[in-house]
């Protein structure tokens, strides 16, 4: 995981010094930008790891440049200074907040900051606003165009990459719990529920990112952001699970008259009939209980516990079901 950060670090990098490249070598190429540093920021601002967010970023840094330039300019015209600031912010906030433009606040705040704090910016009139503009649209079609040629990241072949990460991780966390309550197993791992919680979160990352660039597309037609629900849903009953197995003092031997039990660890990755999948018989548990010195409540938690993963399950294999080979 550590070789896989770091080379992500890396192509993040360089993506950085290209794109800062470009954009500086633009703009001083060009007499119309007088301030190389927009274009600059506008990169640090905008660039990200896929296209979808750096189009979303780049989005709210061009709201917060065209709406910050507007409030600056009128305010301008009557107040000067640390007072001019402080007015002009009470009502830029507001106005962005209102038109759901939070994505632009930080760089009207910036922006502000630098047009009545600079002592050169004394002049200020529409054609500055417009050149000020154009310049950060420089840098955000930089960052566009070098988050689109260097390494872009094919969303839908990470997501199904994650997708049977996650099933391999957890099958075998499934087969840990069948062992467990069969009393052939040791105490689970503990580095494996931050390994499922790191998979789920870049697959809805990945996710919503496509949902946001293609609303319609393959992700909602596979319904892809219930089965990332589902997959949190899965890792968190089989953790949850885990642990009150590990408290049992003993082995109990009543679930094994579940025949679905010995088919819970191919849940995942075999289309099962889930009517077969049925819970333990509550009275069952008590028998047990009664028999073993187990306390009754641990042993209703873990039943209730198993219940709502085996719940988890269906559901996804319900969202994934063209997924599942037969």
């Amino acid at each position: 995981m550590t070789a896989e950060l770091n080379q992500q670090a890396l192509k993040n990098a360089i993506k950085y010094f290209v794109a800062a490249a470009i954009a500086g070598s633009i703009a001083l190429a060009t007499d119309q930008v007088s301030f190389i540093w927009y274009p600059l920021l506008a990169v640090v601002m905008c660039m990200d790891e896929t296209e979808t967010r750096v189009i979303a970023a780049s989005r709210g840094r061009m709201l917060g440049t065209v709406a910050a330039g507007v409030v600056g300019f009128v305010v301008h015209t009557v107040l000067q200074g640390w007072v001019a600031l402080t007015v002009s912010l009470l009502i830029l906030v507001p106005i962005l907040r209102w038109c759901r433009w939070q994505a632009g606040l930080a760089t009207g705040v910036v922006l502000l900051s630098m047009l009545f704090l600079v002592a050169e910016y004394s002049s200020l009139d529409w054609l500055y606003i417009l050149n000020r503009t154009i310049d950060t649209l420089i840098g955000v079609l930089v960052a566009i165009a070098v988050s689109n040629l260097l390494w872009p990241i094919n969303r839908l072949a990470e997501i199904y990459s994650l997708d049977l990460k996650l099933r391999q991780l957890l099958s075998k966390r499934l087969l840990n719990i069948q062992q467990l309550l069969f009393g052939t197993a040791a105490a689970p791992e503990a580095q494996v529920p931050l390994e499922g919680s790191r998979l789920i979160g870049q697959l809805s990352q990945l996710v919503n990112d496509e949902l946001r660039s293609r609303p319609r597309g393959a992700a909602t037609r596979k319904h892809w952001r219930q089965r990332c629900i589902l997959w949190e849903r899965v890792n968190h009953h089989s953790m949850q699970l885990l642990r009150l197995i590990s408290w049992l003092p003993a082995t109990f031997d009543g679930l094994e008259q579940g025949p679905w039990l010995n088919k819970l660890h191919q849940s995942l990755n075999t289309k099962l009939d889930v009517t077969e999948l049925n819970s333990t018989n509550r009275r069952q548990l008590l028998k047990v209980a009664s028999q073993t010195n187990i306390s009754p409540l641990l042993l209703l938690a873990v039943e209730d516990e198993l219940h709502r993963l085996i719940s988890s399950i269906k559901s996804l294999q319900l969202a994934s079901n063209a997924e599942i080979s037969a």
